[in-house]
């Protein structure tokens, strides 16, 4: 007969691949995956076992920033060690889904969840449009602001420099299979676009928002 040992809490053993789902039971655990920057999206970069400053990389964030967070998650059970890459420890996701009760989410103020990551886009945006500006030797006393109303779009030929800063916001009447059949295609070119690096590339963000309803309430 051999003998098994009793499971080390302090050293569980190395995790391979995460299960499908997990149901989150602690606060603290609803408070890192809500995390508009450091939650979700840096626990998508360990679907498979990788290192903190992979993930770092990919994510084109500083590595002792990254490295901080992953120890955070690792910490409330989000993150599990799924091996070491020389010296380096690898992390696997704790699940591929989570399940988060509503009892840890104040989903009845949905500003408190949505309100940080939309200011921290409103504040990137407006550091994009200065960046842009001070490339383009923009704002000078005798530049325009132009306004394209109705469908006519900027033509895309002609010359903003690279890079420019674009916002489009429309309003239209859509079936529920139209609705869903936008999203995907809009997935679908950011998820080609992200598979196509070049030498030229540089990190760009895309904020696709859709929902029912219009910009003002009634």
């Amino acid at each position: 007969m051999t003998a098994t040992s009793a499971p080390d809490p302090l050293h569980p053993p190395e995790v391979l691949h995460p299960p499908e789902a997990l149901h989150v039971t602690t606060p603290a655990q609803a408070d890192a995956l809500m995390d508009f920057t450091y939650g979700a999206r840096l626990l998508e970069q360990f679907l498979t076992p990788t290192t903190p400053s992979h993930a770092a990389h990919a994510l084109n964030e500083p590595a002792n920033r990254v490295t901080y967070h992953v120890r955070k998650l690792h910490d409330c059970g989000l993150l599990h060690v799924a091996g070491h890459h020389g010296k380096r420890v690898q992390y696997v996701a704790a699940a591929r889904t989570f399940h988060v009760p509503r009892s840890l989410v104040q989903l009845d103020e949905p500003l408190t969840v949505i309100g940080p990551a939309m200011r921290e886009i409103t504040a990137a945006y407006a550091h994009a449009i200065l960046d842009w500006q001070t490339r383009q030797g923009h704002p000078g006393s005798g530049d325009d602001l132009t306004i394209h109303l109705g469908r006519g779009a900027p033509d895309t030929r002609t010359d903003t420099g690279a890079f420019a800063p674009a916002m489009r916001m429309r309003t239209v009447q859509l079936r529920p299979q139209q609705y869903r059949a936008a999203q995907d295609a809009m997935n679908a070119i950011l998820d080609r676009l992200e598979t196509e690096e070049t030498d030229s590339a540089r990190t760009t963000t895309f904020v696709l928002m859709s929902f029912r309803g219009q910009l003002h309430l009634n």
